[in-house]
């Protein structure tokens, strides 16, 4: 029996079984260590306004060191019969003393909770970033290698336009750089603390939010402590940008299925491809269908977090920090792994430069420049031209050709077989953002340079977070 006081009996088992993990073996990997964490920050704050004594301070340091060098397997078999937190502290209680509760004074188990939440993420946080930087680069690498390289642009699943391979990285590169700039800008959030906000009343003790919030690599304490127990909204920012950034994945995993299709405009190595346990011949891209389902996932798990937070009251709610913030971590899991396999495609892939040129050949994708130089000519308004360019087209298509350069008059306009040749539209397609190499280069060069100021903040981030574990440890080690 588990007396608190108020409540005389445990927790019935087969709701116990549901909300906890018997043994804490879960816990114990994913959330004990940053007690354990918080605990020294707190301790070292606690006895600095004199709430607790020296050498307590210094007797939980040696245990939480113990369990932290033991991987804090004296927990993992530790009942958990009121969820994680209270099997922690009844461990160091067993071991310190009774007083070991008085960490607790000037904080609750819903500030723990939402800073616990925050230390967790960091880590993920870093990686996820991370990844989208190493596959902005390989984007960006591609498209320095490929200014040159004459490829189609594609609308309706069909060729439309002559293009660059370069054209088409550079305009990856700019959505998933957008997506990175969502996903950092949720830093702030990430490094403000909790801690201090107890229930959500905040304390009468003389605590040191700002000291703890420091000694644990936060930028700044709590401001308001109802939002910083009742708000998960990182979380939803989190999975917001996730969710952006997996639609754009699928999109982006989309289109080299049909290059790699039956077109065969680029491949993919052998490692990176699966057969077929009946058909001899195939090489199937399957890697890019496991993109497009882990990034779809990601949606699924935006729609369960916000759904679950929807008409909860804005207080601490097991609805909101648990069932709901629960989603974040498959969410992140899946949005890696989705970057990851996409990055080795790129890194891999290799261009099929005669089957661009002779999709571009074939597909009549200098029509749309053919009636342009008519209208600008002086001949034709355009939509005359577009509809007669459109005859020639039938009238080509009838005769078994893909040219209609061969039907305008010489006197229209001069050379049009080498003004109208596909490459040399995609090398002169300056404006708007188009597909000369020099207007690509610009691009290119303002989203590099964009690429490393994010990482240069990311860097930022993670050099705060390690100075304070830096602090934090020495000040443990003046206690000695």
């Amino acid at each position: 029996m588990q007396d608190t006081g108020r409540i005389k009996s445990t927790l019935d088992p087969e709701a116990s079984a549901i909300v906890f993990d018997a043994d804490l073996r879960r816990a114990v990997s994913d959330e004990v260590p940053f007690y354990a964490e918080i605990d020294r920050a707190q301790a070292i704050m606690l006895e600095r306004v004199g709430l607790i004594g020296r050498k307590f301070a210094k007797q939980v340091f040696v245990e939480l060191d113990r369990l932290q060098a033991e991987g804090f397997q004296s927990l993992a078999v530790s009942p958990a019969l009121r969820g994680y937190y209270l099997a922690y502290e009844d461990h160091l209680r067993s071991v310190i003393g009774k007083k070991a509760s008085n960490l607790h004074l000037g904080r609750s188990r819903n500030d723990i909770n939402a800073t616990v939440l925050k230390l967790r993420l960091r880590r993920p946080y870093q990686d996820m970033a991370g990844e989208l930087l190493e596959l902005l680069r390989v984007l960006c690498g591609l498209a320095r290698t490929h200014l040159g390289t004459v490829f189609p642009l594609h609308t309706h699943r069909q060729a439309a336009l002559p293009s660059t391979f370069a054209h088409h990285m550079v305009a990856f590169a700019g959505a998933l750089s957008r997506d990175l700039d969502a996903l950092l800008v949720v830093h702030p959030l990430l490094n403000r603390c909790c801690l201090g906000a107890g229930v959500g009343g905040g304390t009468t003790l003389p605590i040191l939010p700002d000291l703890t919030a420091r000694l644990l690599g936060f930028v700044t304490p709590p401001v308001n402590s109802i939002d910083g127990v009742a708000s998960r909204d990182l979380v939803l920012r989190l999975l917001a940008g996730s969710a952006i950034l997996g639609s754009n994945l699928s999109r982006i995993a989309e289109t080299l299925l049909l290059w790699v299709g039956e077109a065969g405009l680029v491949g993919l190595p052998d490692e990176l491809v699966g057969s077929s346990s009946a058909m001899p011949h195939k090489r199937n891209p399957f890697l890019l269908e496991h993109i497009q389902g882990k990034a779809g996932a990601v949606i699924g798990y935006f729609v369960a977090a916000i759904t679950g937070m929807h008409n909860t009251p804005f207080t601490n709610c097991v609805a909101v920090g648990t069932e709901a913030t629960r989603h974040i971590w498959p969410a992140i899991d899946s949005i890696i792994g989705s970057m990851r396999l996409i990055r080795l495609c790129f890194s891999r892939l290799t261009v099929a430069r005669e089957a661009a040129r002779l999709m571009l050949e074939r597909s009549f994708v200098n029509a749309m420049e053919i009636a342009t130089r008519l209208t600008v000519a002086g001949d034709l308004d355009f939509r005359s031209a577009h509809n007669e360019v459109g005859r020639w087209v039938t009238a080509a298509t009838e005769r078994g050709t893909s040219s209609v350069i061969a039907m305008l008059q010489t006197d229209r306009m001069s050379n049009p077989e080498v003004s109208l040749a596909p490459d040399n539209i995609a090398r002169t397609a300056r404006a708007g953002g188009g597909s000369a190499p020099e207007a690509v280069t610009a691009a290119l060069d303002e989203l590099e340079a964009d690429i490393e100021r994010s990482a240069a903040l990311l860097r930022h981030l993670g050099d705060g977070w390690g100075r304070a574990q830096q602090e934090l440890r020495s000040a443990i080690d003046s206690f000695d």
